[in-house]
């Protein structure tokens, strides 16, 4: 009788065991030399030029879904496109004056109402969807120098600091769209000099967001109640960000360390754009068999250290490869996901005129010639063309 109460006892211990998952853990040391391209992950590609209405100059970031196309432009401002790339309106102007934003390099969009929130050195700008100037929030008063980031979650405002500053205090606040603040996380780990010019990154997925910076090995998720949660961990090493700082005097250190930048996840996959030694590429990590693979572009010419370039070779079309900048962009729509970024005409015209792309033998022939139709219809000039392909379900 003992020994059956034992064996249940077990049984209950492992099931409760089991109803904890693991925590998926992101060490560069283990990372697979598995390669992967295009048609691993996606089935679909299309490109869209944007109209010429007004020269494109540097893209710092950029909101995208099957209706519009919503960009942020250096010198510019907020510009939006429809899904074709025809110019439909500024949102919100660059500049010193009344409505006005300085900074910029981000912004958020509501959806539940098309109102624009973008980042400025010490506030939130407002805009309807239509290019109206609402109000400004400050934020100075919690976030250390200008934030680096925004997101729209559950109506509320959410500004991660990515401990890039002396004072940071915390990881992120949450304000309600009064610029009253909801909550907020205190920072555990704290610069310890101003050499830590090192950012973080956030995103979301699904019903939640996610938040990590340089000097935390955990990646957090917030959850609808505004409570976080270990998502994934960066493993401990040698090679993370030393929390003392760095030498910037010596440029090996910095390429020693394991840098990683942007990341996403889909139903699939997680995607880490990352550095590290002679090494910028893409991680690409299967959440069901936890396997590992990588996406780099060879780059021979390169006078530094460095000897690659983050992007994915492009075996659908034969174009040019998908690259992680000037954008790399997640979206879901309609139980369907695009990735995103942005191609230059004279480099796309470029390369279908080279050797290199007319011995290529793609997935979909007709693709490649379409797509060399399309390349000899743009000018040098032109503003960029987005390159959307859809994932594999």
């Amino acid at each position: 009788m003992k020994f059956k109460k034992l064996v249940f006892l077990l049984i209950i211990l492992n099931s409760c065991n089991l109803q904890e998952p693991k925590v998926f853990e992101i060490d560069v040391k283990n990372f697979s030399d598995n390669k992967f391209v295009l048609s691993d992950i996606a089935d679909q590609i299309e490109y869209v030029p944007l109209d010429n209405t007004f020269p494109i100059g540097i893209v710092y970031s950029a909101r995208i879904n099957s209706n519009k196309i919503v960009l942020s432009i250096k010198d510019i401002g907020i510009v939006q496109f429809d899904k074709h790339g025809k110019f439909i309106r500024k949102i919100a102007q660059k500049g010193d004056g009344p409505g006005e934003f300085r900074y910029g390099m981000d912004f958020a969009i509501n959806d539940q109402n098309g109102q624009v929130f973008v980042v400025d050195y010490d506030k939130i700008n407002i805009y309807s969807q239509e290019g109206s100037f609402i109000k400004d929030i400050s934020y100075e008063k919690y976030i250390a120098g200008t934030a680096d980031g925004i997101e729209i979650f559950n109506s509320h405002i959410f500004i991660p600091d990515y401990l890039m500053y002396q004072d940071a205090k915390v990881n992120w606040i949450l304000l309600d769209t009064m610029g009253n603040l909801i909550s907020k996380k205190e920072s555990l780990a704290h610069p310890l000099n101003s050499n830590h010019v090192s950012p973080g990154k956030t995103y979301k997925f699904e019903d939640k967001l996610f938040y990590f910076n340089y000097l935390n090995d955990t990646i957090f998720s917030i959850t609808s109640d505004l409570k976080y949660h270990k998502a994934y961990l960066f493993a401990p090493s040698e090679y993370r960000w030393p929390k003392e700082g760095l030498n910037l005097h010596s440029l090996s250190q910095l390429y020693d360390i394991f840098k990683p930048g942007q990341m996403f996840e889909t139903k699939k996959y997680i995607f880490l754009e990352y550095g590290f030694q002679d090494k910028h590429a893409i991680l690409l990590k299967n959440k069901e068999t936890k396997k590992t693979y990588q996406s780099y572009l060879d780059d021979p010419k390169s006078k530094t250290t460095v000897k690659s370039k983050a992007g994915i070779i492009n075996d659908i079309d034969g174009g040019l490869p998908m690259t992680t900048s000037p954008i790399f962009y997640y979206y879901f729509e309609n139980n369907s996901e695009y990735l995103a970024t942005l191609l230059l005409p004279y480099e796309l015209k470029k390369y279908v005129a080279s050797t290199t792309f007319k011995n290529t033998t793609p997935l979909y022939p007709q693709k490649k010639i379409e797509l060399e139709q399309l390349a000899n219809s743009l000018s040098e000039n032109d503003n960029p063309v987005l390159m959307l392909v859809k994932l594999k379900e």
